[in-house]
């Protein structure tokens, strides 16, 4: 029966993956980024829209 010995560089390699890993669900944890898209950040004025632009209010 073989046993295998990871050598030093499969060591390095493999706590480099894990740390790869670590990072990527820290990020993951995080909420997504905010994008603007579909928020409301204030309501319209009231009256606005009802004059044209040429018309003085």
């Amino acid at each position: 029966m073989t046993v295998y010995r990871p050598l030093p560089a499969d060591r390095e390699l493999a706590e480099y993956m894990r740390q790869i890993v670590r990072e990527s669900r820290e990020l993951l944890k995080q909420s997504p980024p905010d994008t603007f898209l579909g928020r409301r950040t204030h309501e319209p004025f009231q009256g606005e829209g009802d004059a044209t632009p040429t018309e003085e209010r």
